[in-house]
């Protein structure tokens, strides 16, 4: 059984809007009932468009009275394994600013019952969101048994091994029953406990009556349900150390019309209080807030979980949810890019704004553009979303949020650009030259390759200042009219470089053209010859190493240790089963391996393309010896720069594109990386892009392979005791070390099943598109993979935006723009958002309570408050030098931005001052602590701050008005 979000208008229509309506409306009729409310997305949309003033005046009333409340209060409920931590972030900013602006409250406690397993990030998130307890459900079945009959579905859990007891939180795993009213009912043989039925959209039923709904509570079967509610209550008190049992009441898609639930609840609950002395058991309606304050008045001591998280997740033996890893790849590459655009529009927007703004750019729309984007950003990290387990209409929506969102940020920072340069947008159709700006969106100087699809052979590449610049031309892997300029640029932090391209017939002002060597199509087989005919392609770090026999990588070369690592590259599939008679499938979330992975391939012809700044090996495999079309290809990159600290990142990366699709139906593909790194089948991966996490392989009795796949948001690694490789990558995948040395990386799946649940709600995947992936490697001693892995992740997530604008052949230099001063922070730190949120309530709370009784002033967005995040990249004792505590000025760091008036630390959704912030304090069972302390020294308003390692701190920044 899984949530499904089936479109956002249609769901607001049936489901949605009458959730909140009828809620209300029960809620108010009698004082003693409760109910949680969780995902703002939906909220706001009833808030909004739908709710009347007289029913926002009973919801600040309710919130008052404590019988509505909200909990986690994100846009959605994210997913745990396949967003990244930036975007959890902003989703839950989103949602706890709305709430707050709104209302002048700040949730505590948080509802992630539903994500398909539970990483360890979330506990450090919440804690620093200010949350006081957090309840997960969807977790191994195993484990979960284990823990209910060791009682230890309750700990304190310690997401973060270098932040330890300091971000610890209360966490509650709900038993199996999971997070629904059991459905099942002795006496009857209809559902239980849901007597609205289920949903149905987009109308509802002409005659009122819901399919499953259950028998009305009547005086005869009252006495049945009460025995069948105390049995079910006294089978999980068993799994709980404590008196009080939290029963959840509801299910997906639910209370829909909560006037016929509250209808046979309340005399269901009066029944059994009735005869409380002889069932022994009391109920009550309860918030989560309730059941959590009830817990922690009792004051007994817990047991700590570490930093380990609840991936990969299983609901039963052969019910690995390991496929979502993978799933609609394409939407996973559209959320992550969407996520980085925006990420460089809030900053580029905020150092327009101050210390003035020059141009013709409106602030106000401007922020609303920016706006668009974190709100499609926010609603496709659902964990039904981002996950690949909707069904195709549901994706185009979010595709298609996410475009319109990224239209217009891309408009803000053309015009921003224009505003620079004072120029005009181009419209000749045939234009004779471009200007291109790149913005470098990290806090870093960076050394890049930017990549321009141009029509010209021959051109001249000049900056703003008229230099040349090195640059190579080569045919272009898009179009095969056109060609690649790529250009070697060094970019300040938060700044911009400025490049002019114009056709030329002068030999000696021409960038050079790469040449490209074709070989001979292989046969898929080993090589047998003695001595290798290799292909090479080289820089400071690396000699990499091609196989003229087998047209596949034969080795790499790495300086730093100066060891050769054998390794081949190839494609392979697992071949799944779509009838269900036959035995378990996969489906969007679950991977159901039922044979090893077999080549994919037949035949692979290789290109070398060598020029001034890269060579590029280029490999295309053929599924068959007559195939016209190749269905993959690697297109792998080395820059030739040196290993000097301001090129490292650059040269230690070898950079892989691929191209794979479409796949043949019941296909899911991946890409086998065989090295001879005695690594045991031992590989770390990542946890949202915030930690890693080891990931022993384990020899299960059922479903093997599926079981030891695990997510890659953003890195993973295999290593021995003399080398790690590293995988950085710009989208999740799902990832697995099968064989000693192997690294397999899932890259695209196409399914189709007979499982009448997946086609009644079009979810078998039958995903015919083309994917292009990209994956950065990085090889070396633990040492320098240590040091340049959280950066180089970075480095690939926050690419640097380009925008070029046609010119004619008449059109005058490029004038010299009056630039801003960089931004540049210490290696180990990462400049995690600088943005103008617009949020216009008090950052004083006493001032902002009035909201609680119902006033709401039209307010607008406040364009002078800068939200400033800061993350410490590195772990405690990782590193010796990176993983020390930072000390920065940010007075003199955002000098460029104008003088700085005061710096106020705020939690991490900005919606606490983090002086008042005092959150509970839960007993252990375990007295040692780690972590450093919550000195009074560090709560200290100024500009000089410290950030310990992995330490997330937020700011507002009020700078100088002029």
């Amino acid at each position: 059984r899984r949530l499904r979000v089936t479109g956002l208008l249609t769901d607001m229509r049936a489901y949605a809007a009458n959730v909140y309506t009828s809620v209300v409306a029960e809620l108010t009729s009698r004082p003693q009932r409760r109910f949680i409310a969780v995902e703002q997305e939906f909220f706001r949309l009833w808030w909004t468009s739908v709710a009347s003033e007289k029913q926002k005046h009973q919801v600040h009333q309710l919130l008052k009275k404590g019988q509505l409340e909200f909990v986690l209060g994100g846009q959605v409920m994210h997913d745990e394994a396949v967003t990244h931590l930036d975007d959890q972030i902003l989703q839950l900013t989103e949602g706890h600013g709305f709430l707050y602006e709104t209302f002048g409250i700040r949730p505590q406690f948080s509802w992630h019952v539903d994500p398909f397993g539970a990483s360890a990030t979330t506990p450090t998130l919440f804690a620093l969101a200010g949350f006081n307890a957090h309840l997960i459900s969807r977790i191994d079945y195993d484990l979960k048994e284990a823990m209910q009959e060791a009682q230890g579905l309750q700990f304190v859990w310690r997401g973060s091994k270098s932040l330890s007891a300091q971000q610890q939180i209360f966490t509650h795993v709900m038993d199996q029953f999971s997070y629904c009213t059991p459905s099942q009912l002795s006496f009857s043989n209809r559902s239980g406990f849901y007597w609205n039925g289920v949903a149905v959209f987009p109308e509802p039923p002409p005659d009122g009556v819901y399919p499953n709904m259950s028998e009305p509570v009547t005086p005869a079967n009252i006495d049945l349900y009460a025995k069948e509610l105390v049995a079910n209550v006294k089978q999980r008190a068993a799994w709980f150390q404590t008196p009080y049992i939290l029963w959840p009441w509801g299910c997906d898609k639910q209370f829909f019309n909560a006037s016929v639930q509250f209808a046979n609840m309340d005399p269901l609950l009066d029944h059994i209080n009735n005869r409380s002395q002889e069932l022994g058991v009391s109920v009550e309606y309860a918030t989560l807030g309730d059941y959590f304050r009830a817990l922690h008045a009792l004051n007994i001591s817990w047991a700590v979980y570490n930093h380990h998280d609840f991936l990969p997740y299983s609901s039963e033996p052969f019910a690995a949810w390991t496929g979502f890893y993978t799933s609609r790849s394409m939407l996973k590459g559209m959320a992550r890019r969407a996520s980085a655009l925006l990420y460089a529009g809030e900053s580029m927007f905020t150092r327009y704004m101050w210390p003035v703004p020059h141009g013709a750019l409106d602030p106000t729309w401007a922020l609303q553009q920016l706006q668009q984007l974190r709100w499609a950003v926010s609603e496709v990290q659902h964990h039904d979303a981002i996950t690949g387990t909707e069904s195709p209409k549901v994706r185009d929506m979010y595709m298609e949020h996410l475009a319109i969102g990224m239209q217009g940020v891309r408009k803000i920072m053309s015009s921003i650009v224009l505003d620079k340069f004072q120029l005009r947008p181009g419209s000749n159709p045939k234009p004779d030259g471009y200007s291109a700006s790149v913005y470098n969106p990290l806090a870093w100087t960076v050394t890049t390759i930017v990549t321009l699809t141009i029509h010209f052979p021959r051109v001249s590449v000049t900056d703003e200042m008229g230099h040349p610049v090195p640059a190579q031309i080569q045919t272009s892997t898009k179009d095969p009219s056109a060609y690649d300029l790529l250009i070697l640029s060094v970019i300040p932090g938060l700044s911009y470089r400025h490049y002019r391209v114009m056709p030329t017939t002068e030999a000696q002002e021409a960038t050079t053209m790469a040449t490209t060597l074709r070989f001979k199509s292989k046969l898929r087989r080993h090589s047998s010859s003695q001595k290798k005919r290799l292909v090479t392609m080289a820089n400071d770090c690396y000699t990499v190493q091609f196989d003229q026999d087998t047209n596949l990588m034969h080795s790499i070369w790495e300086r730093k240790s100066n060891r050769t690592v054998p390794l081949t590259q190839e494609f392979l599939e697992y071949q799944a089963n779509g009838d269900v008679h036959q035995g378990p499938v996969s489906d969007n979330y679950m991977f159901t391996a039922n044979k090893t992975a077999v080549p994919a391939w037949k035949t692979v012809v290789m290109e070398l393309v060598r020029g001034k700044l890269v060579t590029e090996v280029r490999q295309y495999f053929y599924r068959n010896t007559t195939a016209q079309n190749y269905t993959f290809a690697i297109h792998s990159r080395l820059a030739h720069v040196s290993s000097d600290p301001d090129q490292e990142l650059l040269c230690h990366r070898i950079e892989q594109k691929y191209r794979v699709g479409p796949l043949e139906l019941n296909r899911e593909a991946i890409l086998r990386t065989s090295s001879d790194i005695n690594n045991e089948k031992l590989i770390y991966s990542d946890n949202n892009g915030y930690q890693m996490q080891r990931r022993p392989y384990q020899a299960f009795v059922n479903n093997v392979i599926a079981r030891n796949y695990f997510p890659m948001v953003q890195s993973a690694f295999i290593e021995d005791n003399k080398s790690r490789l590293v995988l950085l990558s710009e989208r999740a995948h799902g990832i697995s070390s099968q064989d000693n040395g192997q690294v397999e990386v899932m890259l695209h799946r196409r399914l189709w099943n007979n499982l009448t649940w997946n086609l009644n709600y079009n979810l078998t995947l039958n995903d015919t598109s083309i994917v292009s992936p990209m994956l950065w490697f990085l090889l070396g001693p633990h040492s320098v993979t240590t040091a340049l892995r959280p950066r180089m992740g970075l480095a690939l997530q926050h690419r640097p935006i380009v925008l070029v604008r046609e010119l004619a052949r008449s059109a005058p230099k490029l004038p010299v723009p009056q630039e801003q001063e960089a931004v540049i922070l210490p290696p180990n730190l990462h400049l995690q958002i600088l943005s103008i949120p617009g949020w216009n309530y008090s950052r004083v709370h006493t001032k902002h309570r009035y909201l609680r009784k119902g006033h709401q002033p039209k307010a607008q967005a406040d364009l002078h408050r800068v939200l400033l995040r800061l993350h410490h990249l590195y772990e405690a004792k990782e590193d010796p030098f990176l993983s020390q505590p930072v000390t920065v000025d940010l007075e003199t760091i955002l000098r460029g931005l104008g003088p700085v008036v005061a710096v106020k630390e705020r939690s991490l959704t900005g919606t606490w001052d983090i002086r008042s912030l005092q959150r509970w304090n839960w007993r252990t069972k375990t007295g040692h602590q780690k972590g450093h302390p919550t000195s009074p020294s560090r709560l200290k308003r100024g500009p000089i701050v410290t950030v310990y390692p992995k330490e997330i701190r937020t700011f507002f920044i009020d700078f100088q008005q002029p």
